[in-house]
């Protein structure tokens, strides 16, 4: 029973893994512009293209796939084609869910992610981080964790782990910057 529901889930998972990835991937890379009688045909920068320090700066040291799946999608969403996105000068937001958490993304008139603020629960966590955490609190068990990452364009990214860790019936709260 629990192989088949276990089947199930990874079922579903790939068919709305591809889903997303197939609207991600399903935008027309090349403008027509119309000038008088004649089509000119000009290249359109990539969303990942312009969103590459984004990925660069997030993505270093980030163990954890839920991290990264969520940044893919942040990066090759195209905020161009948002009906409410009307070609506006100032930054638009916009939130993206998983099943572990959300992100709230705020992209530039060019579709520039340059800032955003991810929330994810129950993440794995990197093996840097459990050896401190083991080592300074020995005989606790990590029972649950939250990790939250803020990147703005041009500074630091800042992730911090909150974990919640319990030894018999005491249960602590700690953060961990990464």
């Amino acid at each position: 029973m629990k192989t088949n529901k276990y089947s199930l889930k990874i079922t579903l998972g790939v068919f709305l893994l591809s889903t997303v990835i197939a609207f991600a991937n399903n935008n027309d890379p090349i403008k027509k512009e119309k000038d008088k009688d004649k089509t000119e045909i000009t290249p359109v920068e990539s969303t990942i293209d312009l969103n590459e320090e984004y990925l660069t700066e997030v993505h270093e040291n980030a163990a954890q796939e839920e991290v990264k799946f969520l940044s893919g999608i942040v990066a090759k969403y195209d905020v161009r084609n948002s009906s409410k996105f009307e070609s506006r000068r100032e930054p638009f937001k916009t939130v993206f869910k998983s099943n572990k958490g959300f992100a709230e993304v705020t992209y530039d008139n060019l579709g520039r992610v340059i800032a955003v603020e991810k929330r994810l629960k129950d993440v794995v966590l990197p093996s840097q981080i459990t050896k401190v955490v083991f080592k300074r609190y020995q005989d606790w068990t990590i029972v649950q964790n939250k990790f939250r990452m803020s990147y703005k364009q041009g500074t630091d990214v800042k992730k911090t782990y909150e974990l919640t860790i319990k030894k018999g019936n005491e249960t602590k709260r700690i953060r961990v910057n990464a």
